[in-house]
């Protein structure tokens, strides 16, 4: 009877721990394969992504980052550096009554091609998008 007593903690503890271990084991291989995972909204990126090292804060140092990411097959390195460098081209001086206008700069829309072709796991499609990018700036 004092067995079960002490099996009963042991068993709660073991299936807290699973759940720990299981997100930090899924946490590790996205960041050391950078395969692309689906986060709350099933989008198909990742939601934890590694910091692209680039030589200045630049669209284009991001664009060349992410090149050479989608060309070493670490997806997850390549979305984080698109996404920044799409960030750094919707940054712009404008009026205050056109801060809510869309930009109408194209490159935004291809690194969104891109990272569409990167979330459905089309790396060469992504390739060739970022490619042209870079020859266009």
């Amino acid at each position: 009877m004092r067995a079960s007593h002490l099996v009963f903690p042991l068993l709660t503890v073991t299936l807290l721990a699973t759940p720990a271990l299981a997100q930090s084991n899924g946490s590790s291989l996205m960041q050391d394969t950078g395969a692309l995972m689906g986060g709350a909204s099933g989008s198909g990126l990742a939601s934890k992504l590694p910091i692209p090292a680039v030589s200045d804060d630049s669209a284009l140092s991001y664009l060349k980052a992410a090149r050479s990411a989608l060309a070493g097959g670490k997806t997850g390195l390549a979305q984080e550096a698109l996404e920044r460098a799409e960030s750094r081209l919707l940054t712009r001086d404008v009026a205050p009554s056109q801060a809510g206008a869309p930009s109408t700069d194209p490159s935004i829309s291809e690194i969104s091609k891109a990272l569409q072709a990167l979330a459905s796991g089309q790396t060469s499609t992504a390739l060739q998008v970022v490619d042209a990018l870079i020859a266009k700036m």
